[in-house]
């Protein structure tokens, strides 16, 4: 028998919803999608590769109307690649009111 124990302070929630994002003081849109989300970080898919320590503003969609987009300030921890799209995992530094 294998004795896992959950080593994260916050279990990630698996969410399925667009992201739109910049790179702090630049105007410029990119998109990507949402693969998880916890109270101190996310993981999301996009075209772009950013370097870690990149602070980013992102907006989260929910697919349902009924709850609002989620604005905040994040840091990229870290970047991989699954050879079609980078996955780019960041620790949330602030949520906006």
């Amino acid at each position: 028998m294998i004795d896992y124990a959950e080593k994260r302070d916050f279990l990630r929630m698996p969410i399925d919803c667009e992201l739109s994002f910049s790179v702090e003081g630049s105007t410029k849109q990119y998109q990507g999608n949402v693969i998880n989300l916890s109270s101190k970080g996310i993981l999301f898919t996009s075209n772009e590769k950013f370097e870690s320590g990149t602070t980013l503003q992102i907006v989260l969609t929910p697919s349902n109307s009924t709850t609002s987009p989620m604005e905040a300030e994040v840091v990229v921890a870290r970047v991989s690649s699954n050879e079609v799209l980078f996955e780019i995992a960041c620790e949330i530094r602030e949520i906006k009111a």
